[in-house]
């Protein structure tokens, strides 16, 4: 007992050294995630627990103010606050779910079948009661090809494009599909097409994925098309939409920047885009399937798809024209 209260005593000794440490520490880290440095693939990789710095300062502040440490206290609370900030402003604050439902829209579905234990046929019978109207498949494999054609019925318009490894794709429509392409910029697929509604409503969709980045040569040469494709969206089709995955959380510089140059608007309004089933940890998922829109439309519905383990496969969309007064 005496030794215990011997430790504490002289721990209360140190505490203002080991308090100024912390604020400086904690001070860090966070500029790290709002300032990151560029040109660093392990930047990159760390940025992924930006959510996870946010909770941590807030839990430090909590306990700063049981041992009435004011200085460490203001600290985890900025810190927090910043964060939030600065997540907060890496996604679609302004989007008002729901709002008006115009019937000059299309409704679209953005999948990635290997992260689920259901059978592609499940996942669109699935997405099918959802009402998509076009559906993007990601890391679509020669294997499930045959699992596609048997919904022919329900979705007639389809562009295969099955591949052996992750860049595989297929696009299934109810709408005829038209000025199909796939072509690369800088080493990078890009799949361009157009459809048009049953209100005669013409959209050019376009298509677009990259690899998890390992070495540093993807990461520039990764830098380098985010940057192509942006100055060559600055002039894209008005009514666009760019179904991407380029294994990049939202808050990165490079989408951040992306984004700015090219005008695109994100989908997204938070991290985890909760549904009814969605659990209150579901912040803490890194999310890297994108559905981005010009500015002449306007998002009315948005919802991450779920597969029946509750487990996320995908994202829907409803993008319409924007109304005018």
């Amino acid at each position: 007992m005496l030794i215990f209260v011997y430790n504490t005593h002289e721990l209360y000794k140190y505490f203002p050294k080991i308090q100024w440490v912390l604020i400086v520490c904690i001070a860090a880290v966070s500029l790290f995630f709002i300032m990151p440095p560029v040109g660093w693939l392990w930047v990159i990789k760390i940025a992924n627990y930006a959510v996870h710095w946010m909770l941590i300062c807030l839990l430090g502040g909590v306990v700063a103010l049981f041992l009435e440490s004011e200085k460490l206290l203001y600290t985890c609370m900025i810190c927090s606050g910043l964060m939030a900030f600065y997540l907060m402003n890496s996604f679609n604050t302004d989007l008002k779910l729901a709002k008006m439902t115009s019937p000059n829209a299309i409704q679209l579905a953005y999948l990635n079948p290997a992260v689920s234990k259901n059978s592609l046929e499940e996942i669109l019978e699935l997405v099918d009661q959802k009402n998509a109207d076009v559906i993007v498949i990601e890391e679509f494999t020669p294997e499930l090809v045959s699992e596609v054609i048997k919904f022919k019925s329900r979705f007639p318009h389809q562009f295969l494009l099955p591949k052996s490894d992750a860049l595989g794709k297929a696009i299934l429509s109810k709408f005829e599909l038209a000025n199909k392409s796939e072509y690369e910029l800088l080493e990078n697929t890009l799949i361009s097409l157009y459809t048009t509604n049953s209100r005669n409503d013409s959209f050019q969709i376009m298509i677009s994925s990259h690899l998890p980045l390992i070495t540093m040569m993807s990461y520039r040469k990764l830098n380098q098309f985010l940057e192509e494709l942006s100055i060559k969206l600055v002039n894209a089709y008005q009514n666009f939409i760019l179904v991407a995955n380029f294994n990049l959380v939202p808050w990165s510089r490079e989408l951040r920047k992306f984004r700015d140059v090219s005008g695109l608007i994100t989908s997204r309004r938070d991290n985890a885009d909760r549904n009814s089933k969605a659990g209150n940890l579901d912040i803490l998922n890194t999310t890297t399937m994108e559905v981005m829109y010009s500015k002449n439309l306007e998002c009315s519905y948005f919802e991450v798809i779920l597969d029946s383990h509750d487990n996320p496969l995908g994202i829907i969309g409803r993008y319409q024209l924007k109304f005018k007064f």
